[in-house]
């Protein structure tokens, strides 16, 4: 018996002697009872629901593969039971699921997941049965509407993660990869549709692993569709993506957001690391030129597509920033958190003084890093002085394959960054140890 389940064991065993000495209640001793004898089913229901969604997947794909390899030599008719078969036996689990295992997750998640592949390929074949002509983005969006209902039916939450992972496939099928592009509006309505279902659990389980998918692959969807907006003024995207960066790092102003532990803060580790990538993207001069070259009117901007997201994310993101402003004051908001609207002010600017871009995104990146190192050194934090450490150093890197500086020179700098990288961490390790005895 492992060590844990034997450490439970005991403690519920010593449960009723405490009660008798009345060094605890009998309800806090049933409460505990609860609590154990519920962390002991988690376990295995896990477990099951795991093998269960696996077991779904690989079946539906291994039916599909099986047909698909003697497809050629059925008769229309024969092609056209296989085309429904799966669909049908789906229907009947997932029945039989609501009927008597509707308690299981396991079941629904399993029997929604073998759904949602049946009625994709089911749409596929007779599509290709009957000859019927379209494309991939049709077909993505029909299949997605379809199954959009199996989400709520069936109360799955894997369902509604392949359904995100679904529509986001056909936004980018729509507005990166088909030619004439198209914009898929269509995708932002199904992810409305689907937020129901993600509010719902979130207020059920707040720190279940289903949440937390849905929180990176939410969050992940958005950033990748917003670029579908990218047309002829598509350096307008850049302060949009800007300014969903800074949401997702403005989150917390959010109460539910407050209470939640440390790792599972995804929105904003998405939204610090989005923000430090797009500054050094920005950093180079020849972002700026290939900008600037396009020489685009105030009025073709102001009357662009890109203007919707734009104007959109950057009231959202000022509404947080003031949130966290009344909240906390001036003194809480970290810096990285006003880099959105630094960036907007550096567009206009630079419209007027082009060369003044670069000048003030690699100054934002320095003093990013120069007040992360004191914030660490400050609060002791070894891992936030290196991350400094390593924003500079990567600055450093950049700016080594984008200036003229001389050999001599960029080596100096190089060797400066690694000696304070190495003196900071000796230090702070000495002062750590001398604390300790």
């Amino acid at each position: 018996m492992p060590a844990a389940i034997e450490k439970t064991h005991t403690m519920i065993k010593y449960l009723p002697e405490l009660v008798k000495e009345n060094i605890i209640s009998q309800e806090i001793a049933d409460r505990i009872t609860d609590y154990y004898q519920h962390k002991k089913k988690q376990g295995p229901n896990k477990l099951f629901l795991i093998f269960g969604v696996l077991g779904a997947l690989l079946v539906g794909i291994g039916i599909i593969l099986i047909i698909a390899h003697n497809w050629d030599d059925f008769p229309r008719n024969m092609k056209v039971v296989f085309a429904f078969l799966p669909l049908i036996v789906a229907q009947v689990l997932c029945g039989y699921t609501l009927a008597k295992k509707s308690d299981s997750m396991a079941w629904r998640e399993s029997t929604s997941t073998f759904l949602f592949l049946s009625v994709g390929a089911c749409i596929s074949l007779v599509s290709q049965i009957y000859h019927i002509s379209g494309n991939l983005s049709t077909f993505l969006s029909v299949w997605m509407c379809l199954c959009l209902p199996v989400i709520y039916l069936m109360n799955s939450s894997f369902t509604s993660i392949l359904f995100i992972a679904g529509i986001t496939y056909y936004a980018c099928e729509s507005g990166f990869f088909s030619f004439p592009y198209s914009e898929p509006y269509l995708y932002w309505l199904l992810l409305l549709l689907v937020v129901p279902h993600y509010l719902k659990i979130m207020r059920k389980s707040p720190g279940g692993n289903f949440v937390r998918f849905h929180h990176i692959i939410i969050t992940l969807s958005v950033i990748i569709s917003l670029g579908t907006f990218a047309n002829k003024s598509a350096e307008l995207m850049y302060i949009a993506y800007f300014n969903v960066f800074g949401i997702l790092l403005m989150m917390d102003t959010i109460p539910y957001f407050q209470k939640i532990k440390l790792q599972d803060k995804a929105f904003e580790l998405i939204g610090f690391s989005g923000t430090m990538v797009l500054l050094f993207i920005v950093s180079f001069h020849w972002i700026w030129e290939h900008l600037f070259n396009k020489h685009h009117d105030i009025d073709q901007l102001f009357t662009a597509r890109e203007m919707i997201p734009l104007i959109i994310t950057a009231l959202i993101a000022i509404w947080f920033l003031y949130r966290k402003y009344r909240s906390y004051g001036l003194k809480k908001i970290n810096p990285v958190e006003f880099t959105f609207l630094f960036f907007i002010l550096v567009y206009v600017l630079t419209r007027f003084v082009p060369t003044l871009a670069m000048v003030c995104i690699n100054a934002a990146i320095l003093y990013l890093g120069v007040t992360t190192i004191i914030n660490g050194l400050r609060n002791n934090r070894l891992g936030i002085v290196n991350f400094g450490i390593l924003i500079v150093a990567i600055l450093i890197t950049c700016r080594f394959f984008d200036t003229n500086f001389s050999f001599l020179a960029r080596g100096f700098l190089f060797v400066a960054v690694g000696a304070g990288f190495f003196l900071t961490n000796y230090r702070m390790l000495k002062n750590r140890r001398r604390n300790e005895n």
